[in-house]
């Protein structure tokens, strides 16, 4: 039977425009014109039969369809590229590194182009929640939360696990009840939303979070998941609820004030995000460059 796929172009088009936050940008990615991603975009909203963005004047914000279309998309073409890279033999001068998806768009993404000019080499992503992904051939290194016992490859720690608990600006004065010492016994669960641990890894889960604090959520509790941190931080910023923020993660919405950090701030001793690659690759002076511009910027304190 023939695969139901929506249009290729349309759908390259939309992905650009929703890693990059923005239609001029994406058209200047892809070579086109920016009228040709508007009609794109258009064409895929049509296909999909739904919205995929709003749009306040010049400013895109995705959908929840497009959020999910787009981390879709992203792992989806970023898989592809990195298959034909191995099947071309690619030379070895570019870097394809592997990371979250919250970890790609809010820690990544604003460094890309200062890591591609001290490499100077193609940086590329391979976008995953399921770490084990990060173990193929294809990828040079990684980002990756746990405690720093990553089997036998290289470890340095970018920045280590400092949470709180975020909200919108008006989320508290909304809910005077709310007390973030005790959120599960004065906020209605469905308001107290979890990102859950997708890969395994240890992240802070409220069921982590109040062990942290010496306490024990009810058996009885049933707290909804949110998969995707992105998601999770703009149902936040929409006053849908709060959630553990990790600092590190979130600055730029904190500094902007889409959200704000309340609340005790907890960490596990030897958590936190770190520098994951095989001890070889030190032998390469492009990533032996990359790697200290990586410490020396990450968020370390």
């Amino acid at each position: 039977m023939r695969r139901r796929l929506p249009p290729m172009n349309a759908l390259l088009a939309f992905e650009a425009a929703a890693r990059l936050g923005n239609f001029t940008r994406a058209a200047e990615e892809l070579g086109v014109a920016q009228p040709a991603v508007t009609r794109h975009v258009a064409k895929l909203e049509d296909w999909i039969g739904a919205p995929l963005f709003l749009r306040r004047g010049n400013a895109i914000s995705l959908t929840p369809e497009g959020q999910t279309l787009s981390e879709l998309a992203t792992s989806v073409l970023d898989r592809v590229e990195l298959g034909v890279r191995d099947v071309r033999r690619a030379g070895s001068r570019d870097f394809v590194v592997g990371a979250s998806f919250g970890v790609a768009h809010l820690w990544l993404m604003p460094r890309i182009g200062a890591m591609r000019q001290v490499a100077d080499a193609p940086v590329n992503f391979l976008t995953s929640d399921d770490y084990r992904s990060f173990d193929e051939g294809g990828v040079d290194f990684s980002i990756r939360f746990g405690n720093g016992d990553f089997r036998g490859m290289e470890a340095d720690l970018l920045f280590p696990e400092r949470c709180r608990i975020v909200a919108a600006p008006g989320f508290a004065k909304a809910h005077p009840g709310f007390d973030p010492a005790a959120p599960f016994e004065t906020l209605p669960q469905r308001f107290l939303l979890d990102h859950g641990d997708p890969s395994g890894s240890g992240w802070m889960t409220w069921e982590r979070w109040y062990r942290a604090l010496g306490r024990s959520l009810p058996r009885s509790a049933n707290l909804p998941v949110v998969r995707s941190y992105p998601t999770m931080l703009d149902m936040i910023t929409a006053g849908d609820g709060v959630g553990i923020g990790y600092l590190g993660l979130e600055d730029a919405l904190v500094d902007s004030g889409a959200i704000v950090r309340i609340g005790p701030e907890l960490g596990r001793e030897g958590y936190g995000y770190y520098l994951v690659y095989r001890p070889s690759l030190r032998e390469k002076a492009s990533f032996e460059r990359l790697r200290t511009f990586l410490l020396r910027d990450a968020p370390v304190s």
